[in-house]
């Protein structure tokens, strides 16, 4: 599916649109901000676990973390954390090829690349 920039959300029907493993390569809170580095695998997983690994700047080393998540009227909900029975959210601002850009969640927007 190829989507221009001017696209503000492009709604997802299912997991498998955005299934396997993606390269979080920053992060910002506008699009039009400066972006912060990150290296970090995020794992969209068929079965409705998202795993997150590699170097987190929150806790200053490596980990890997395990999520719940679904794909709900378009959108990603994931657990929480820390917060039980509530979600983030994610709405897929841009999609084309092997590169994804979400919306949402703590960061504002997360800038990915195809593993």
């Amino acid at each position: 599916m190829i989507t221009s920039s001017a696209s503000a959300e492009v709604p997802l029907k299912d997991r498998s649109e955005i299934q396997g493993q993606w390269l979080l390569e920053a992060v910002a809170p506008g699009l039009q901000k400066a972006k912060i580095p990150e290296n970090r695998t995020w794992d969209f997983r068929a079965d409705g676990t998202l795993v997150t690994s590699g170097f987190n700047r929150h806790f200053g080393g490596n980990d890997t973390q395990q999520f719940k998540y679904d794909v709900v009227d378009g959108i990603i909900k994931a657990d929480n954390p820390g917060r039980p029975g509530k979600t983030l959210d994610y709405k897929v601002y841009e999609k084309s090829g092997d590169s994804m850009i979400l919306q949402g969640g703590l960061e504002g927007f997360y800038f990915f690349k195809k593993k």
